[in-house]
């Protein structure tokens, strides 16, 4: 029998898609209620009346909220007519702090089993997410940190690692020599490091394909060397083409947010895909996949010590029944706490 689930989250790259399409997958009805849809983007005043009010309340009451309450007004208008023909067995919320408390509040009242949250950025980097998690009946994030917070010690939390689409078979495809690729939005505390490791594989005649979709010029200019990159806003790597990408290429490389200490989806995508991983997140190695053949892990300036010796041994493959507990497949059963699941752990769990 088909299960039904209510999926919110933000678009960003589309990787809600691919969420979407891996639970109709695993036999899911979804209906995606979007925190930002277009009509809201493009916010248009309903009324002259409000477009006037609106101003009275910004140039002589220093009230600028005003606005923001019409597009939540609309926002929740428009989910109540979607989610007024049913209710949903489930929903399960990524990113709750994007959503009105208002809005979380009615699909909670849709939701017949389990109102589930996923925070998938470190809370310390999003405090205001700390109003919305009473409303849920779990609450999952992927830092293990946030787990010993003391700001967050009154608050039940759950921890759950990010996965990998499994949905989605390896097929790799020929090409000539050794490829390592990065995209990522950029953080200005990113910079040295990604410079860093870029130079050093060019030393080891690694290709790079490093992608940074922006076209701030202000941005690239903390770039000492812009050549390495691929930049534009044009750039934007969509999620399904990123999973094509994985494909094409041999090492993956990845760089710790300092907002947070969660592992990225390059994590998972490197140990689903057998693709030797770069990175300077030192909390990899907390975990049952991490092999050094296969993970190199590096600190401020030693990369250049340890890089020939990891590029010169080949990938350890690691057992199956590790690699299938962090696929999608398991990670929405522990999530909603369905049979016969693998349990995901984080460090200090």
């Amino acid at each position: 029998m088909t299960k039904t689930i209510i999926l919110g989250m933000p678009k960003s790259r589309n990787i809600y898609l691919q969420i979407k399409k891996n639970l109709e997958f695993y036999g899911f009805e979804v209906l995606y209620i979007d925190n930002y849809p277009e009509y809201i983007k493009h916010f248009q005043y309903q009324s002259f009346k409000d477009h006037l009010y609106n101003l009275v309340q910004k140039f002589f009451f220093r009230n600028y909220s005003y606005k923001t309450k019409l597009k939540e007004k609309l926002l929740l208008s428009n989910a109540e007519r979607v989610l007024s023909k049913r209710n949903y067995e489930y929903a399960i919320i990524i990113r709750p702090d994007l959503y009105p408390v208002s809005l979380l509040n009615l699909m909670k009242a849709h939701t017949k089993n389990e109102f589930i949250a996923y925070q998938w950025d470190g809370l310390r980097r999003m405090p205001c997410t700390k109003e919305t998690i009473n409303l849920f009946d779990r609450f999952y994030v992927f830092d293990s940190h946030d787990l010993v917070d003391n700001n967050y010690q009154n608050y039940k939390l759950e921890g759950i690692t990010n996965f990998y689409f499994d949905m989605n078979k390896p097929q790799p495809v020929k090409h000539n020599g050794t490829i390592a690729y990065y995209v990522g939005t950029h953080v200005s505390e990113r910079v040295a490091d990604i410079e860093y490791c870029a130079a050093e594989l060019i030393k080891n005649n690694i290709q790079l394909k490093f992608i940074i979709p922006t076209s701030n010029q202000n941005k690239i200019n903390q770039y000492h060397c812009p050549d390495y990159f691929i930049f534009g806003a044009e750039n934007e790597v969509d999620f399904s083409k990123n999973i094509e990408m994985l494909n094409e290429i041999d090492i993956i490389v990845d760089f710790v947010n300092p907002l947070h200490n969660g592992l990225s989806f390059r994590v998972f995508e490197a140990l689903y895909y057998q693709k030797k991983l770069i990175t300077n997140n030192v909390n990899v190695s907390n975990y049952d996949f991490y092999h050094p053949d296969n993970i190199l892990i590096w600190h401020k300036d030693d990369l250049s010590q340890k890089i020939k010796e990891f590029l010169s041994k080949p990938f350890r493959p690691i057992d199956d029944e590790i690699v299938k507990k962090y696929s999608f497949g398991n990670w929405i059963k522990n999530i909603l706490n369905l049979s016969s699941y693998d349990k995901i752990r984080l460090p200090f769990q």
